[in-house]
């Protein structure tokens, strides 16, 4: 008998002999098994995958030793969602295996080598639930919220994880508070249907909101996984989870690989940020896996947000998912949920001279400084600004990365916020060699400058680094007190920040955002606003300052008109062939080599496979396959001097992939390269 068995590596599944004696000692089932195997010269540890009398190719290995760490590491489920995410992102089996906390289990079972396997417990008992502990948790998520008005949405969830069947619901809410509520209720409604289930928030600073009270519900039965977690940490969570211990979790985008067995709910939190996308590695997105292992698990699924992402609102359209619009939910005196005010301000008609900051939001944070109030400011970018020269508008780039070069005016320094490069400024323009060069836009440094020289007051907070520090002026003020009216900083502040609450925000930027090279840019523009309203006060204003006032998307978010929003650009997706009804996939090829020779080879390579696809589609158009590139683009891998990309988009979802497989193939014969493939890229 022989084994395919697969490594946390790059590698597909390779085939072993079974050692004599071993099927009948596991009683004829090793699939799911981590076992030891040679691989390169060494023992190494790999999982089980399928079991055959022949191999189809090799198999002349012997297992050297078979170590279980309980009878089944992967489920026949598992197994089939691993090889469900080789499959779709195009990627060895094993690199789908490598997040899939193998590592630690692994670690799990070394540790518990002398005392055999560690045996599951099987689902723990419910936590009866601490009610006054929960009735104050519901109070501070959402003070106002009549309950009655969500049974309705509720009812359906609860009702998916009792019948124990795949269903999965878009949940559009119209604040964060009320969507940990509306999920806490589900744990409280639920109760005994709730066999195993995984929660996953965007970022690791979101946990702490949800961990009390979950932690009222389920006590010890709750796990958190994040990637800052140490080593000893992870493998002590593992442990939790293989051993039955721990049947639900919270943590962000790896948790959904979990493993856990027997899945009864997945909820994702937010499912419109962009942090569920890897990057690295497996390029998978946490919401669309945690909707196919809810599938394959026969678990429900909810999908939550203030603003869905364009993907999931297509699916709910379509049907794939059941809508719950929770945006007129009431509040306990009977009127609708307030909708916080959001001002677009005409910097045509309202720009200060030679300023950043309009006249409007001039006077509103005078207003808020005389009344001790707070103000955050949203611009670009950190440092004071690009430097353009205004004679052949050239602006300075990195000359390693050719990203815009920041000017730091504090360190009279420019800096590639890329690959950290600095230099002095020049004193001509490198393009026309004129002398007329000046700073052009707006970073922290700037506003803190201006809104110094406005209103002659202080403190100010400014995001420097990873972090937000308080001003040397007011070294002993604690941050964001009472006494700090202002607040500027990117839009990492609303994720650093996102528990405080502003008076007022003023967006500085909203037209670099909304002209973004990227075809979501009006989508996450949406999705931004939508944010920072959420850390301001009800009664406070969110500014938007625009030199193009009539762009339609910006009377979409004054009027909060999220379905005005949602069909045209749904028509604007569809006129141009982009996702949600189409794919797109792309391959990045990095090398430290020339890349004339590289290019040549890639350039015949693209040329073969769409001549393969033009013989194949014939005159059906549905079935085209666009291939852009290749082309140059700056390289995302700092280790790489090069990097050639090929972008590969469909309306025909399963042509596409096929086709993507040969390009991958072909490509995989270039020598001195490395190829990283995207499959549904959120950056291009």
């Amino acid at each position: 008998m022989y084994a395919d068995v697969v490594f946390p590596l790059k590698l597909p599944p390779l085939t072993y002999r079974i050692p004599t004696g071993a099927l009948s000692e596991y009683n004829g089932n090793l699939n799911g098994r981590i076992v030891k195997a040679p691989l390169r010269g060494r023992s190494t540890y790999g999982l089980v995958t399928s079991i055959m009398d022949k191999p189809e190719i090799g198999g002349g290995k012997n297992i050297k030793e078979i170590q279980g760490i309980h009878r089944h590491f992967a489920s026949e489920s598992t197994i089939s969602f691993l090889k469900w995410l080789s499959d779709y992102y195009l990627s060895p089996m094993g690199v789908a295996l490598k997040p899939y906390f193998f590592e630690e289990a692994i670690s799990v079972s070394v540790h518990q080598k002398s005392g055999g396997e560690v045996k599951a417990e099987g689902t723990p008992a419910i936590q009866k639930p601490d009610v006054e502990r929960n009735i104050e948790e519901r109070r501070t998520l959402a003070p106002d919220i009549d309950l009655p008005s969500i049974t309705q949405s509720l009812t359906a969830v609860c009702q998916g994880i009792k019948d124990k069947d795949y269903r999965s619901f878009l949940l559009q809410v119209p604040s964060i508070p009320l969507e940990h509520l509306f999920l806490n209720e589900v744990f409280n409604e639920a109760g005994s249907g709730i066999h195993g289930a995984i929660i996953l928030v965007p970022e690791i600073g979101q946990i702490e909101r949800l961990l009390s009270p979950l932690q009222g519900i389920f006590g010890e039965r709750l796990c958190i996984l994040h990637s800052r977690l140490t080593k000893r940490e992870k493998i002590e969570a593992i442990q939790r989870v293989i051993s039955g211990r721990s049947d639900v979790i919270l943590g962000t985008r790896s948790a959904v690989l979990a493993p856990l067995k027997n899945i009864s709910f997945i909820a994702v939190l937010s499912e419109h940020s962009p942090s569920y996308k890897g990057e690295e590695g497996l390029r998978y997105h946490g919401r669309d896996i945690a909707v196919m292992r809810g599938f394959i698990e026969g678990a429900g699924v909810l999908l939550s947000s203030i603003c869905p992402s364009i993907e999931s609102v297509y699916n709910s359209k379509i049907g794939k998912y059941t809508f719950l619009d929770a945006r007129s939910w009431v509040v306990s005196h009977g009127t609708y949920q307030p909708k916080k005010k959001i001002k677009i301000i005409n910097m045509r008609k309202s720009a200060l001279k030679r300023r950043v900051i309009s006249e409007e939001v001039f006077k509103e944070a005078k207003r808020l400084h005389l009344k001790k109030e707070t103000l955050l400011f949203l611009v670009g970018r950190k440092g004071y600004s690009l430097i353009r020269c205004e004679d052949c508008n050239h602006i300075l780039k990195c000359s390693g990365c050719h990203l815009p070069l920041v000017f730091y005016k504090s360190r009279d320094m420019l800096r590639c916020h890329y690959c950290g490069h600095e230099e002095r400024v020049p004193e001509s323009c490198i393009e026309c060699k004129g002398f007329n060069t000046k700073p052009s836009g707006a970073g922290t440094e700037r506003m803190k400058e201006e809104l110094e020289g406005l209103l002659k007051t202080g403190p100010i907070i400014v995001e420097k680094g990873k972090g937000l520090l308080t001003e040397p002026r007011d070294r002993d003020s604690n941050l964001l007190s009472d006494f700090t009216p202002f607040v500027i900083g990117t839009s990492y502040v609303t994720r650093k920040l996102r528990d405080k609450m502003f008076d007022s925000a003023a967006i500085l930027n909203i037209d670099a955002l909304l002209s973004r090279p990227d075809f979501r840019a009006y989508e996450r523009t949406f999705q931004e606003v939508m944010q920072v309203s959420q850390s301001v006060r009800t009664d406070g204003s969110t500014f938007l300052q625009t030199w193009h006032p009539e762009n339609i998307v910006l009377r979409f978010i004054k009027s909060y008109d999220f379905d005005g929003f949602y069909k045209y650009e749904l028509s604007q997706r569809d006129s141009l062939g982009y996702p949600p009804l189409s794919r797109i996939i792309s391959f990045n090829i990095l090398t430290n080599r020339e890349t004339s020779k590289i290019m040549l080879d890639t350039q015949n390579i693209a040329d073969g496979v769409r001549a393969h696809n033009n013989k194949n589609s014939g005159h059906h158009r549905h079935m085209g396959i666009d291939l852009l590139g290749p082309i140059e683009i700056p390289s995302p891998a700092k280790s790489y001097r090069h990097c050639i990309q090929i972008l590969m988009k469909s309306r025909a979802k399963k042509a596409v992939h096929l086709a993507a497989k040969i390009l991958l193939s072909r490509l995989g014969k270039l020598k001195g390269v490395r190829i990283n493939t995207d499959v549904d890229p959120l950056k291009i």
